[in-house]
């Protein structure tokens, strides 16, 4: 491992290769580059701890449960709930991206029918700011597979609604 003078260096130079990056993207980069340089792998950590910890006060060592998640927060529309098993696939279990399959098949295993996953999802990408972004698809149809991940205002927003219910 180097010292910390060359530590801060190469934080500096993952830091300076990374400011102009869109936010989502940015954390993607630096947590390749923070790799690489280091060894070692970091998912944005802030989510990770704040996992841990409700895991932690839940009982579920390690694990939160999607049901959990549901009973903190009274959620009113599909975009809503399509934003949850969004935050549920991407911050609690660490997958880098998620398709609106994964979403669906998620709240369909809880008994949540959304009627147009993608349309949902959609709307939760046109809001202002963002709170999904799409980063891909395959296929040339307007039916392909799309890629999204939450954004920064994204996850900060389901969080707020998540605490917001404890606190009540």
């Amino acid at each position: 491992m180097p010292d910390i003078k060359e530590a801060k260096t190469l934080l500096d130079e993952i830091n300076a290769a990374v400011a102009s990056y869109n936010p989502v993207l940015k954390e993607q980069a630096r947590d390749i580059l923070l790799k690489q340089a280091f060894g070692t792998e970091v998912k944005n950590a802030n989510i990770i701890e704040t996992t841990k910890h409700e895991a932690a006060h839940s009982g579920t060592a390690g694990h939160v449960a999607f049901h959990q998640l549901v009973e903190k927060w009274t959620l009113e529309t599909q975009a809503e709930w399509a934003l949850l098993g969004s935050y549920f696939i991407q911050a609690i279990e660490s997958n880098e991206n998620f398709t609106a399959l994964q979403v669906n098949k998620e709240l369909k295993q809880h008994g949540q029918n959304v009627a147009n996953i993608t349309a949902s999802l959609e709307e939760n990408v046109n809001q202002n700011p963002a709170l999904v972004q799409q980063i891909g698809k395959s296929g040339k149809a307007k039916q392909a597979r799309k890629k999204y991940v939450l954004t920064t205002w994204g996850i900060n927003f389901v969080k707020d609604k998540l605490n917001k219910s404890n606190k009540s």
